[in-house]
């Protein structure tokens, strides 16, 4: 069998460790558009955890208190984790800060503490390891495991139940678990099992037959939308349109057999990175001069972060978010040695190409990929000798912190 299991309202429940008025009240965890990234700040790397939506994390080393918040009158921040009891109030994740003081003036506001959180995954994931022989980290607060040969299926729960306490003993933290033959049917399963419970899927298609499309994991709002529009309103519904799913290709044919139970999808750790990205939100900005400044800031991170990787990517990739909800994106294909200097030129080169709108911007992602080892010939001498000069520079960023040394265009 293959157990999910995902630690409940992890944020507030780490913060709850160390903080036990924090208990049995409405809690969120609060944070703002990111805009320190881009201010004369100290910031460090963290990267204990590897999982399909975690990786290299860059945090502030700055102390703030609750005036961060704050700006010109006016209450910022978005809500990233609620305790059950602010969710009963209808206080959610994506929450506006404001929306949900005006629900409950009373709400207990915490900033996040990224170094906090990922360590107690760090040390949870060394400790599921020891249990179970098959671990996958799929988020900093999600894992699946496989018991397949390890526990017999009808020992599964007593199993499971054990592990949840064991979890709550050693560090405090409330777990949920689904169990499943297959993994994402084990996935969906978890979101019964909340809070702080076990459920364990026998029979697929009675379990699934009565479920809304959009519970099941990695559906999104356009496959949701898709489907609807075919009158498939359930998971049942998916499963009595196989062809349909299957005319979709590839994409169709891996969702309906996860539907189906039939994905036979194994637990295993993350492999190498195909991606290395960093993105940033931050309040409307139009001045275009900012904008090329703000990437070239973020182009300092990702060199840093490529650097840690040793590898050199051959695809650059770049997305602006406009005010209006309006999106434009840019790439290129790029052989040659990988440097900062290289970078800043891509980047910029992508932001003008991709700017197609007269407006203020929000947010700006920047993605590199396809790794691979390269030789251009027209470049190599001028390349090689960038590359050596950004592996001196990183190696005093290693040793003093990645704002250590920075490019006179980010100023």
């Amino acid at each position: 069998m293959i157990l999910h299991m995902d630690l409940d309202s992890f944020f507030v429940s780490a913060h709850r460790i160390y903080d036990k008025s924090l208990l049995n009240k409405p809690v969120v965890v609060v944070k703002r558009n990111d805009k320190e990234i881009f201010q004369n700040q100290k910031h460090e790397v963290l990267n204990l955890n590897e999982g399909a939506f975690t990786g290299d994390i860059i945090v502030s080393k700055e102390k703030y208190d609750k005036s961060y918040f704050l700006e010109n009158g006016k209450i910022r921040g978005i809500v990233v984790t609620s305790s059950y009891e602010a969710r009963a109030l209808g206080i959610k994740t994506g929450t506006t800060l404001k929306e949900a003081l005006e629900i409950y003036p009373d709400l207990i506001v915490l900033l996040p503490d990224y170094r906090m959180y990922h360590t107690l995954s760090y040390k949870l994931k060394l400790f599921l390891k020891k249990h179970i022989p098959q671990i996958e980290q799929y988020s900093i607060d999600e894992f699946f495991g496989d018991v397949r040969g390890w526990v017999e299926e009808g020992d599964v729960l007593d199993f499971a139940y054990n592990l949840k306490r064991e979890i709550k003993e050693r560090f405090d933290l409330p777990i949920s678990i689904g169990i499943s033959r297959a993994k994402w049917i084990a996935k969906l399963a978890t979101s019964f099992a909340k809070p702080e419970g076990v459920y364990k899927v026998d029979d697929i298609y009675g379990f699934i037959k009565d479920i809304p499309v959009e519970k099941f994991p990695g559906i999104g709002k356009r496959i949701e939308k898709k489907l609807k529009q075919r009158g498939i309103l359930t998971l049942k519904d998916v499963l009595q349109n196989r062809d349909y799913l299957y005319s979709w290709g590839k994409p169709g044919i891996i969702l309906y057999k996860r539907i189906a139970g039939e994905d036979n999808e194994e637990v295993k750790e993350r492999e190498g990175r195909k991606s290395i990205g960093i993105s940033r939100r931050f309040d409307p900005v139009y001045s275009r001069e900012e904008l090329i400044r703000r990437v070239y800031i973020l182009c300092r991170y990702l060199s840093f972060l490529i650097a840690k990787k040793k590898v050199n990517p051959t695809f650059y990739y770049l997305k602006i978010r406009y005010k209006s909800g309006k999106k434009s994106k840019a790439h290129k294909r790029v052989f040659r040695i990988f440097n900062e200097l290289l970078l800043k030129e891509i980047m910029r080169e992508l932001f003008i190409k991709a700017d197609s709108e007269e407006e203020s911007v929000i947010s700006i992602a920047l993605s590199l990929a396809k790794f691979k080892e390269v030789s251009n010939l027209f470049d190599y001498e001028t390349d090689y000798k960038l590359k050596n000069l950004n592996q001196a520079i990183n190696k005093i960023r290693f040793k003093y912190g990645v704002g250590s040394i920075i490019g006179a265009d980010e100023i």
